[in-house]
């Protein structure tokens, strides 16, 4: 189980980066990052912080490459650096330590019964 939890961290991701740049609706895109990485931090409990430091990322970078013309968006690009995409930071972690949070009283409560 530890051997899939690098390869399906990137894998989330990679999606999310790819749903960024194909889509214009910020709503959507932090969804996915809310619900991949709250299944991640429920698959994979031991390093919340940095799944969801990894999956709450590429908004960010991917803005980040549509301002440098690297790649086109369904949008146009931002004047400067987009900091305001760090903001999918919050439901990248939050959804992370809440899934492993969930994971953790599971086991507990298996523990007491």
């Amino acid at each position: 189980m530890r051997r899939a939890h690098w390869p399906a961290v990137f894998a989330a991701a990679i999606f999310i980066g790819w749903a960024h740049s194909h889509t214009d609706e910020i709503p959507v895109v932090l969804g996915f990052v809310l619900l991949l990485s709250a299944i991640l931090g429920l698959a994979f409990p031991s390093r919340p912080w940095l799944t969801g430091l990894i999956v709450g990322l590429p908004p960010f970078l991917v803005e980040t490459l549509v301002h440098f013309g690297v790649i086109h968006a369904p949008y146009p690009a931002s004047k400067g650096i987009p900091w305001a995409a760090l903001l999918g930071l919050v439901p990248g972690i939050g959804g992370a330590l809440f899934g492993s949070a969930i994971r953790h009283l599971n086991r507990q409560q298996n523990r007491a019964s």
